[in-house]
């Protein structure tokens, strides 16, 4: 599902920015053990702000993402191209994609990164399948979502657009996410409203 205007605005601010520098990012990394980060991928990129932080606060040397929005992929080229990140060796990479299709060979990815993207997924375990199919074995999903509770929230709710089927508590993600392969290194909840979580690939 596409953002709506409010939302675009919303993740292509500064303030996202900072969200993802200084609070999503540190906290995935007190999460996981000491993990290899050659090669990350993002889903759902957005303006590109943790694809910035895949570099910097992640030591990626090669890093691709995705955003399902071609407004968000146009302004994330904008961005890595005047912070220099098409000029690395490999450049970055960033395309317009869908978690649920990954066009990635299996095992491909040390780091899966998603930042508040499968909450907007209509078929979000098809999504966390995909993330385990293009990871290799003892590889890491690092994410931070809204919880159902959050998306269910008589006032938030109607600023943003969200699809309502099968939306998922803390619980029923690391379920998938177990279901699918992973093992739960770290979690960081926020009631029935936000969850931070990394996963290992099981070989």
């Amino acid at each position: 599902m596409l953002l709506n205007p409010f939302e675009r605005r919303l993740v292509s601010g500064g303030l996202r920015r900072q969200v993802v520098r200084h609070w999503d990012i540190p906290r995935l990394l007190k999460l996981t053990e000491d993990c290899k980060t050659q090669r990350v991928l993002e889903i759902g990129c957005g303006r590109g702000f943790g694809v910035e932080a895949a570099y910097d606060l992640l030591k990626a040397k090669v890093v691709h993402a995705f955003d399902p929005d071609d407004a968000m992929v146009a302004l994330a080229r904008q961005s890595m191209t005047r912070s220099g990140y098409f000029n690395t060796t490999p450049p970055a990479r960033i395309w317009q994609g869908t978690v649920i299709e990954i066009p990635a060979p299996d095992a491909d990815y040390d780091v899966v990164l998603g930042l508040q993207v499968l909450h907007h997924v209509q078929d979000w375990r098809a999504g966390v399948a995909e993330i385990a199919r293009v990871l290799r074995p003892g590889g890491r999903v690092m994410l931070s979502d809204s919880l159902i509770g959050f998306i269910e929230h008589p006032i938030l709710g109607r600023w943003m657009d969200h699809p309502t089927v099968d939306r998922f508590t803390q619980d029923q993600l690391f379920e998938e996410l177990e279901q699918c392969g992973f093992r739960i290194l770290g979690s960081k909840g926020c009631g029935k409203w936000m969850t931070w979580v990394v996963g290992e690939l099981q070989a």
